[in-house]
C-alpha cells in the first residue's frame, strides 16, 4: 500500500488543532510508542559566525544540566566543531516532548551566552559563514572520518543541521515491515515537509554519505542486522531511514534544522503516520 503526500501532510497539517489536547492523538495501540528528537545547531559567535566553539561550549553545558538534575547525555557534539547536538529522553505525548525541548534550549542558552556565544537554527549556511572547519576534539571515530573525506566532503557535513525523529518499535518484525516501507515517494515526501533551503540541506548530505540514502529492502530481521554489521555498527548507517538497535528506534533523519517546537512535533507526526500503513 503506497502512501501519498496528502496521507503524510494530513497529520502534519493538523497539528495545531491537536496540540489544543496536548497529547498525540492516536489509536490505543499507538499510545504505548515513545518518540524522542534529536537537534543540531550551529555555533555563533556576536558576528554572527560559526565557530568551532564545542570544546568551551560543551563542558559548560553538561555543567548547567547537571546542575539542573538534567542528565548530560542529552547534549553531545557533532562531526564539525561548530555545531551541538541536543536530545530528548523517551517520550509518551507532545507535553512532555516540549517541556523536554523547552528545558534543552534553556539549558544550551545559558551556557552559550556565559561564553559570548550564541545560535543559529538554520538547517543550512553558506560556508563563508565558517570561520574554520574543523572536527571535534571529542571522539577519535569522527576524527578517522574527518582525515579520510575530502575538502567537498567537510565543507557538505558542515554546513547543515537536522532535526531526527526517533519512533520506538514494537518487535523485529516491524523494524523490517516500516523500513521497507520507506522507499523513495515517502522518503521525498518527508524530505519537502521537514525542507526549508530549497533542498540544499539534502544535497549536502547525499555529499558527504555519497549514497541517495534509502534504504535496502530487507526480507527478515537477520538481514536489517547484517547490513548494519555491513557498515561498520549502526553509527556507519548514513541512510535517511535507520533501524537502532541501541534504542529500539526507527530513526528518520530527513528534517531541516527549525527553532519552531510546533514544526518538530509536525514531524514526529508525519513519521508516526508512516507506522500506520
Amino acid at each position: 500500500m503506497l502512501m501519498t503526500g496528502y496521507f503524510l501532510q494530513n497529520i502534519y497539517n493538523h497539528q495545531h488543532e491537536n496540540q489544543r489536547t496536548g497529547i498525540c492523538s492516536l489509536k490505543k495501540e499507538e499510545k504505548m510508542r515513545t518518540f524522542g528528537i534529536e537537534r543540531e545547531r550551529f555555533i555563533i559567535n556576536v558576528q554572527k559566525k560559526v565557530v568551532s566553539a564545542i570544546d568551551d561550549l560543551l563542558p559548560r553545558v553538561h555543567q548547567i544540566a547537571r546542575e539542573q538534575g538534567i542528565s548530560s547525555n542529552l547534549f553531545t557534539y557533532e562531526l564539525f566543531a561548530g555545531q551541538i547536538e541536543d536530545r530528548t529522553p523517551p517520550c509518551s505525548d507532545f507535553k512532555k516532548l516540549q517541556k523536554a525541548l523547552l528545558i534543552n534550549d534553556g539549558i544550551l542558552l545559558e551556557a552559550a551566552n556565559g561564553l559570548e556565544l550564541s545560535y543559529d537554527n538554520s538547517e543550512f549556511i553558506e560556508k563563508n559563514r565558517v570561520v574554520a572547519f574543523e572536527v571535534n576534539s571529542f571522539d577519535k571515530r569522527h576524527q578517522e572520518i574527518w582525515t579520510s573525506i575530502s575538502n567537498d566532503k567537510k565543507i557538505a557535513a558542515s554546513i547543515v543541521a537536522a532535526i531526527h525523529v526517533h519512533i520506538s518499535v514494537f518487535d523485529e518484525t516491524e523494524v523490517v515491515r516500516v523500513l521497507n516501507i520507506c522507499r523513495k515517494k515517502i522518503i521525498n515526501e518527508l524530505i519537502r515537509i521537514g525542507d526549508h533551503s530549497n533542498l540544499k540541506r539534502i544535497k549536502n548530505y547525499q555529499t558527504m554519505a555519497g549514497t541517495n540514502c534509502i534504504p535496502p529492502k530487507f526480507v527478515n530481521f537477520l538481514e536489517v542486522m547484517e547490513y548494519i554489521a555491513s557498515k561498520g555498527g549502526e553509527k556507519n548507517v548514513w541512510d535517511l531511514v535507520r533501524y537502532k538497535a541501541s534504542t529500539k528506534t526507527i530513526e528518520f533523519r530527513m528534517f531541516g534544522a527549525t527553532p519552531n517546537i510546533k514544526e518538530i512535533i509536525g514531524y514526529v507526526r508525519a513519521c508516526q503516520n508512516v507506522f500506520k500503513i
